[in-house]
């Protein structure tokens, strides 16, 4: 059993606090408990050895099966997947959000359906379809979209919805948490105040980062807590969390949402699901077990729950494609729903600031050798308006860039911070990359061999999946990171109106 709390059925489970339901994690089988139940006496048992890939396998299919079935999940997965009022809103009316002080309106497209629900079309062989709602950058108000191997944090006053796209084996987690008094009627239910709740997006494409979750816990601690002190350490985070006045013996409550993988025969989507649920339910123990030890500094409570976990087996369609590849999260409310990010619908004033700079008569692209040529004149400025958010294509590079130029000789299992909720800007940190062989010769393979050789689950990625790939490559080919990153800063936008984001100095 962990310490991680599971969605009440009912009203009154959810009112008794004695009947609360933990998720619980499979064991491992170990070596000494395996031969401990082999009848010893038994000669043809002597020689049985121990596997422990074979213990680990077994482990995994059981987490797979347990979270496919296990009822409070199972409700949760469904509604994300099919369909349920209580967890996404109509599309069938008009959906007004208040931005700003205005208020604007929702309005579902209905001659557009998105590449997943066309796909669902063309093939016989799908049994189950999951609606995914297109996102726009103008139908859901302020958008952060994130990417692959990036975090962001925000409030309602930042952002009304994160989103994530384009997950296959890989995995989307948002949080919620929002700070609650020690008496009952302090609880702030349904507030959009900036300093009550914070929401937080990432795109997680394999495991081994627990570093990078347990910075994200303790970003909605530090936010939660009146000591502005910045820490990206675990216990001195705790330390720092305290305070008599403002925090006192109340409760952080933490919403969890955990979509993508699917049944691939590989396993690793539940490799990925085994790390995450890990990693939280050892933090989940060990805010707890600080907060009841340190009593007398009235230290608050950590109170975390997964309120949704479609992943792996539960979110398949039974024919090894995975039903939900998108997640988005309304920040004021929590709603969560399935997403699509709109492709294309970007305007560029002038060319990307991270863009290679071309030869104005030929369009060749000119790169500097010591790297001092400037990007753009100094008076044009870069601007877009997308759901996807500015540079996409330079925030893409960033993971072939880790492939190539791997630091340290191996690959940094690091999750990228773009947003904060005490900074008013979406950035890229800078990251080392330049011109790379093995990336010309990837760009002269075919279609189907590049499919093959980037993707980790190549039957089922988008048909665009290939040409995002070439995009990435021919950038990363076409510029260094010297010129983009110029005096090793970071590239910065801000947000104006909607989704138009303008670069800052």
């Amino acid at each position: 059993p962990t310490s991680l709390l599971l969605p009440s059925q009912n009203a009154a489970q959810q009112d008794d606090k004695n009947n609360n339901a933990y998720l619980c994690l499979p064991v491992q089988l170990s070596e000494l408990s395996y031969f401990s139940q082999q009848n010893e006496e038994k000669e043809e048992y002597k020689d049985d050895g121990y596997c422990s890939d074979a213990a680990s396998r077994l482990r995994l299919l059981e987490l797979d099966r347990y979270l496919a079935t296990l009822t409070p999940l199972a409700s949760s997965t469904k509604a994300l997947l099919f369909g349920d009022s209580s967890v996404v809103q109509s599309n069938d009316n008009d959906c007004k959000q208040q931005v700003r002080g205005k208020s604007i309106k929702r309005i579902r497209h209905r001659d557009r359906l998105s590449k997943y629900e066309r796909q669902s079309q063309l093939s016989a062989k799908q049994t189950r379809s999951a609606h995914h709602r297109l996102i726009t950058s103008t139908n859901c108000g302020r958008i952060i979209n994130v990417l692959q191997g990036e975090i962001a944090h925000c409030t309602p006053s930042q952002a009304d919805v994160l989103v994530s796209d384009d997950a296959t084996t890989c995995h989307i987690v948002a949080l919620r948490s929002r700070f609650l008094g020690p008496d009952e009627g302090e609880k702030m239910i349904g507030t959009t105040s900036s300093s009550t709740v914070l929401a937080t997006m990432t795109h997680i494409d394999g495991p081994g980062y627990e570093a990078s979750i347990r910075d994200a816990v303790n970003e909605h601690i530090k936010h939660h807590s009146a000591h502005p002190k910045q820490s990206h350490d675990t216990e001195e985070c705790k330390e720092n969390c305290i305070d008599q006045n403002n925090v006192g013996s109340g409760t952080i409550e933490m919403s969890i949402h955990i979509m993508g993988g699917f049944n691939d025969t590989e396993g690793s989507s539940i490799e990925i699901t085994d790390s995450v649920l890990q990693t939280f339910a050892a933090l989940s123990n060990e805010y707890n077990a600080y907060s009841d030890s340190d009593s007398s500094k009235r230290a608050p409570r950590m109170c975390m729950m997964v309120e949704t976990c479609a992943v792996a087996s539960a979110n398949d369609n039974g024919t090894g494609c995975p039903l939900g590849r998108g997640l988005a999260m309304e920040v004021a409310t929590g709603n969560i729903f399935l997403a699509e990010i709109e492709d294309g619908t970007m305007h560029d004033s002038v060319p990307s600031s991270s863009a290679p700079p071309t030869d104005s008569c030929n369009g060749t692209v000119k790169i500097a050798v010591n790297g001092t040529i400037p990007l753009f004149h100094p008076t044009s400025y870069y601007s877009c308006i997308s759901a996807q958010g500015p540079d996409v294509s330079l925030r893409s590079v960033r993971l072939w860039a880790s492939a190539f130029h791997p630091h340290g000789g191996k690959r940094e299992h690091r999750l990228n911070v773009i947003h904060q909720s005490d900074r008013d800007y979406l950035y890229v940190e800078p990251f080392f990359f330049r011109p790379h062989t093995a990336a010309r010769g990837m760009l002269k393979c075919t279609d189907d061999v590049l499919l093959q050789i980037t993707s980790t689950s190549p039957k089922v990625e988008k048909p665009n999946f290939v040409s995002k790939v070439r995009e990435s490559l021919n950038f990363m080919n076409g510029t260094r990171s010297a010129i983009v990153f110029a005096g090793g800063q970071p590239v910065k936008f801000r947000r104006v109106g909607l989704n138009e984001w303008v670069r800052i100095s």
